[in-house]
């Protein structure tokens, strides 16, 4: 059984019996217990003396929550964005039928793989404590009452929260409700943005590498014998100097994919070679009920040649692939020459799908199932989520894959690789712990932030939300306060339960 389902079994059997004491237990509540739902309310005064001082400066807190309320609304937008892309691509999720494991569902570090212990409990607490201090402060520059500080928990740490008097908050203006769930988001997203800079600032200005333009393997889908993270420096005794050199050699020298070469690589200061290296354009996986796959390719096969009647395409490195599907249109048919791990060579035809408008064959691809590029490259996609971007539309598909990085092991550059650079300003191994802790807490504040501005009871976007609607019927003339208030909240209602839902089904289709 996977270890993350074992850990969250005895966790729950756990708490269990701690919350039904508590939800019971009298003394508990004295000291500070109670519950919450499912989860258990742990309350403190931390912290309440610096909320008030940092919210006696009123001016300053207003100007900062009508800025929250652009800022949240906009990350509004953009996690619905991210939900409807999420939800487009779930055909092709289940097709594939790859799912990342049910330990990615939960924001634990360590028991999440992608998730470091150290570094994702720094980044968590700071996360947690910037986005709730903010709540509390705007709450006092607001004279709303902060009754208690503390963490709420439910089986696993669920968060830290800030307890403004309720009876204070519902009285309120709508204006100032809005400030104070508007407050945690932005916060989260500002300190976001001041550690991006600082962060992209910083490995721009400090690092270097001797290989930076020498093709580098930073992941692989299938053993060669090279290791993850080496630099390929020669092939059959030819240096290799870029990576430019690399594919022009291979399509210069022999049938890639059938032919086999020396290659010469440095991994953390050694040189080695390995012998009869099988170099070409390896199909790393097929997607199921795609035209490759209706035509009986099956994955782990290496693509020779296409053709589409008229031009005959010798296949050598990944771009004379994806070079070749640009060049044919859906319904064209197309053949494609393949050989198998056994070395059985066959040709078969079929007839191009489509997605988003192009011809689609449906393999992914990279050179003998090695994820090769450079370590300047690498530091570029690494720090910038607009590299090789050009259109507002991959700007945006750009952020998004930025946002989900670490699960490809980005923060921001695997750590494998990270033996690659130099820092010209002190200590190497030093900096990388810096820089850790910097992208880390940076990444835990961006997902906070966007994941809470989420038009859903109870994340604060969705009293944002209901506090919009209610601006805006009243915009549209509708007066009578109960006749708006059951508006209000039939389509919150309505809005909390199918964002929800949908994120509950991305989930499930993800992990399970």
């Amino acid at each position: 059984m996977n270890l993350a389902y074992v850990v969250l079994l005895i966790l729950f059997v756990i708490y269990v019996p701690i919350y039904l004491y508590i939800r019971k237990s009298d003394k508990a509540r004295e000291a500070g217990f109670d519950t919450w739902g499912p989860a258990v309310m742990i309350r403190t005064r931390w912290g309440l003396g610096m909320m008030d001082r940092a919210g006696s400066h009123k001016r300053l807190w207003h100007a900062f929550g009508t800025f929250s309320l652009l800022i949240s609304f906009l990350l509004m937008l953009t996690i619905i964005g991210i939900l409807v892309l999420d939800v487009a691509m779930l055909p092709s999720m289940i097709s594939s039928g790859k799912t990342i494991g049910i330990e990615y569902a939960f924001a634990i570090p360590g028991l999440n793989p992608m998730l470091p212990l150290v570094y994702g409990i720094i980044g968590l607490v700071i996360a947690m404590v910037v986005h709730e201090l903010a709540h509390g402060i705007q709450s006092r520059a607001n004279d709303v009452t902060v009754k208690s500080s503390g963490i709420l928990y439910g089986v696993v740490p669920l968060g830290a929260f800030v307890e403004p008097d309720d009876e204070e908050v519902r009285e309120s203006s709508r204006r100032t409700r809005m400030h104070i769930f508007a407050a945690g988001i932005t916060t989260n997203f500002v300190t976001a943005a001041v550690l991006f800079v600082v962060m992209f600032a910083t490995l721009n200005g400090c690092m270097t590498s001797d290989h930076g333009d020498n093709p580098a393997i930073y992941a692989e889908t299938y053993d060669i014998g090279i290791p993850v993270s080496a630099i390929i420096t020669g092939i059959d005794g030819t240096e290799i100097e870029d990576y430019g050199q690399f594919t022009d050699y291979l399509k210069a020298h022999g049938t890639p994919g059938m032919d086999t070469y020396d290659v010469t690589y440095l991994y953390k200061g050694t040189v080695d070679t390995v012998n009869d290296v099988r170099l070409g354009v390896y199909m790393n996986s097929i997607i199921k009920g795609s035209p490759a796959d209706k035509a009986g390719i099956p994955a782990g096969s290496y693509l020779l040649r296409m053709s589409d009647g008229i031009n005959d395409t010798n296949i050598d490195i990944p771009s004379d692939f994806t070079y070749f599907m640009s060049t044919v249109l859906p319904g064209d048919t197309i053949s494609a020459t393949y050989m198998t791990s056994n070395g059985t060579e066959n040709t078969v035809s079929m007839i191009a799908g489509e997605r988003n408008g192009k011809a689609f064959f449906g393999a992914t691809a990279t050179i003998s199932g090695l994820n090769i590029i450079t370590p300047n490259e690498m530091l570029d996609a690494g720090i910038n989520p607009f590299h090789g971007r050009s259109t507002i539309s991959e700007y945006a598909i750009g952020v998004i894959s930025y946002i989900g990085a670490p699960i490809r092991g980005f923060s921001p550059i695997p750590e494998s690789c990270a033996w690659w650079y130099e820092c010209t300003v002190m200590d190497t191994d030093t900096f990388w712990i810096i820089i850790y802790v910097i992208y880390w807490t940076f990444w835990l504040n961006l997902v906070l932030g966007v994941s809470n501005a989420l038009p859903a009871m109870p994340f604060d976007g969705g009293y944002l939300f209901k506090d919009g609607m209610d601006w805006l019927l009243e915009r549209m003339g509708v007066s009578d306060i109960p006749q708006r208030e059951n508006l209000v909240n039939v389509f919150t209602n309505f809005v909390s339960s199918a964002m929800l839902l949908i994120m509950i089904l991305i989930v499930i289709v993800m992990v399970i």
